[in-house]
């Protein structure tokens, strides 16, 4: 078989990975029993895996984990939650409590709860608070896992946490398999785990983790007795003493409290305990040397190594943090530049009014024509009076006009109509100009306190780093009888290793679209530059453009892509712009995008994002809507598939000449090409 047709099949059965993942798991966790049968862990899975195939795969994982593990009694309570807890996830997946923190929790305890009540009636308290117990060890266990499966809402460490608990379960489960001489594989894997946390982690978290994988295989093996959690906690204080990062040292601390505490116990189970703490032991001196981090680190690399580390990481830091701030002050310098709105003449009012009552008057012609003067001045006298009050009476208008005016009642209602809805439009225009006023401040503001951070670190150069090659081309060509393209394009790489390609399409053609493509590719080249993650980028860009347009009444496309120079990972967002096409082989995969450009999107819509691997000898092609568009691009396509070159500037003008070819040049035209190198060479950056 070959290599292609086997990562095609891989590809192909990749989806499927997840949810084998899920059954094997739920089915590994049905052995993980607590208080003589419940599954907690177990059904805590199948709560977090939610709907669909994955809810489906751990289901079933806990229909056979619970035939396998379990007693037909606790089979039957397990399989009977497990069904609720699928049954409801599939219920709700579509409402907005579904998306709700507390809808996991909630639904786990409930379901749960709802099968155990009835035997809850009949059992005693002490009974009925082992019960309450493994209800809320389930919740845990769903928390966890549902952070493990997803991992969105939490943090680094909190992930790592709840990957600890999942862990701890599978653990139980392997704890529960005994040889004959009474060994558990489980309690020696528990064991090396504490040690590996105890010698890489801080003393607090290594004391934490150690109790509670400590309790928990106290709970396997003898319920009511605190010996392993005694055993591992005193062992990770003794192994958080050695601070040079000698593994020999730190296993033989670990060993000291072993004896000890195995010494009063009886024979057997003092043996057991001693034996698989050695075994524990030698896994922890045999594991090579690169599983080990932060004090192997220390050992190996001498103190001068370590400061200049650390003076490396201040020296990104502080220039993240001042092309931040200078992109923020850009962007409020922006807004700040933008002309204000004119206020609304108030003699629309009257024109308007007249428009809805003098049309058919049989005086119109002498009101506003012979005597338009007069008509004039009155209606200029009265107007402070109706803007000071609000509302138009009578007496505010001259009594040669109302006298002589036979719809005058009818002419001051529509006056009235009229005004109070220039008042709205007036007191509505305030607002936004407030509102704008606040966001440029906050931009200012956040400037000011990010350059007083960069400010207190010191720069230093960074060590370079070796990335894959690539290269690029791009064409563009202004709408006929135009000097500017208002079609923007640019490419460049960021501290982290990324590559950016980046089109914006101003409003309509000439050097005010231009400019407005122009402000948009520059900001966001700041803030990608300056590390800021790339959809709260594209967000604040988008917000920043949703004031502006307010004024200047345009808007502008949004295409970007971002490549991993380290392993060609890509990503693509859009705002409102031009398909996007990747070319490998003859093959050709069109990318598209539903949001509406930049300016127009709603402030807190999340930019649309397409994710792919961009292989070697690949072509990456962003357009303008000048050049293509979804509906018609077959003949995009077809060039596509027959170019057999390998230079994307020949690519690119290839494409904008035939863009040009059948549209007759009636729009801005913009092609950006990228081609990732099938040698794989570095270069340095």
């Amino acid at each position: 078989m070959k290599r292609g047709e086997l990562a095609v099949k891989l590809e192909r059965w990749e989806p499927l990975a997840p949810c084998a993942a899920c059954f094997l798991l739920t089915a590994v966790l049905c052995g993980a029993q607590l208080f003589g049968g419940y599954a907690p862990f177990a059904l805590g899975l199948v709560a977090a895996a939610g709907s669909g195939k994955r809810g489906l795969a751990a289901l079933l994982g806990g229909v056979a984990g619970a035939l396998v593990f379990l007693d037909f009694s606790h089979a039957l309570r397990t399989l009977a939650v497990a069904v609720l807890l699928y049954t409801a996830n599939n219920a709700f997946c579509e409402t907005r409590w579904y998306r709700s923190r507390r809808f996991l929790p909630v639904m786990t305890a409930l379901m749960y709860l709802a099968v155990e009540l009835v035997y809850l009636l009949q059992a005693g308290a002490d009974r009925a608070a082992l019960c309450l117990l493994s209800i809320a060890l389930a919740v845990l266990a769903a928390v966890c896992a549902r952070a493990v499966l997803e991992g969105k809402t939490m943090n680094e460490e909190q992930r790592q946490a709840a990957l600890l608990v999942v862990v701890t379960g599978v653990l139980m489960a392997a704890s529960a398999l005994r040889l004959e001489n009474g060994f558990a594989p489980g309690r020696i894997l528990a064991m090396l785990l504490v040690m590996l946390l105890a010698y890489d982690r801080s003393a607090g978290t290594a004391l934490a983790a150690a109790l509670g994988i400590g309790l928990a295989m106290d709970l396997t093996a003898q319920p009511g007795s605190f010996l392993h959690a005694a055993v591992y906690g005193f062992g990770a204080l003794s192994m958080g003493r050695e601070r040079r990062g000698r593994r020999v040292g730190a296993a033989l601390l670990w060993c000291v409290p072993l004896l000890l505490l195995s010494l009063p116990l009886d024979a057997e189970q003092g043996l057991i305990l001693l034996y698989e703490g050695l075994c524990a032991t030698l896994l922890f001196l045999v594991l090579p040397n690169r599983l080990f981090g932060g004090k192997r680190l220390a050992v190996e690399k001498p103190e001068a190594d370590t400061a200049e580390t650390e003076e490396a990481e201040r020296s990104t830091a502080r220039r993240r943090l001042s092309a931040t701030a200078l992109a923020l002050r850009e962007l409020y310098d922006s807004l700040m530049r933008t002309p204000k709105a004119e206020d609304e003449n108030p003699a629309m009012i009257f024109d308007r009014a007249a428009e809805r009552v003098c049309r058919g008057c049989s005086l119109r012609t002498i009101c506003w024509e012979r005597d338009y003067a007069k008509t004039y001045n009155a209606l200029n006298d009265a107007t402070p009076a109706l803007l000071t009050q609000g509302r138009g009476r009578g007496g505010d208008f001259p009594s040669y006009f109302t006298d002589r005016c036979i719809r005058f009642p009818s002419f001051l209602s529509a006056v009235n109509s009229e005004l109070s809805a220039f008042l709205l439009r007036r007191q509505y225009r305030g607002r936004l100009a407030d509102t704008r006023a606040q966001a440029a401040g906050q931009y200012a503001q956040l400037s000011e306190l990010l350059s007083g951070a960069a400010e207190t670190l010191e720069a230093q150069p960074t060590a370079a780093e070796t990335l894959l090659t690539y290269r690029v081309g791009a064409a563009l060509r202004p709408k006929e009888g135009e000097n500017v393209s208002g079609d923007s394009v640019t490419h460049f790489e960021t501290e982290d290793g990324r590559l950016c390609l980046l089109l914006s399409d101003g409003m309509g053609c000439g050097e005010e679209a231009r400019r407005e493509s122009a402000l948009a590719v520059r900001l966001l080249e700041r803030f990608l530059r300056a590390g800021v993650e790339t959809s709260g980028a594209l967000k604040t860009l988008n917000s920043a453009l949703t004031l502006r347009a307010e004024v200047s009444e345009s808007f502008t496309t949004i295409d970007l892509l971002t490549l991993s120079l380290r392993d060609g990972a890509a990503e693509v967002y859009k705002y409102g712009a031009a398909p996007s096409y990747v070319k490998r082989g003859a093959r050709v995969r069109r990318i598209t995008g539903s949001c509406l450009p930049a300016g127009l999107q709603s402030a807190d819509t999340r930019p649309e994002t397409t994710g792919f691997t961009l292989e070697k000898g690949s072509f990456f092609v962003m357009l303008s809507d000048g050049v293509a568009d979804v509906n018609d691009d077959g003949w995009l396509m077809a060039l596509l598939e027959k170019f057999q070159g390998d230079d994307p500037q020949t690519l690119a003008s290839a494409i904008l000449a035939a863009g040009r070819e059948r549209r007759g040049g009636d729009d801005d035209c913009a092609v950006l090409a990228l081609y990732r190198d099938k040698d794989g060479g570095a270069v340095e950056v």
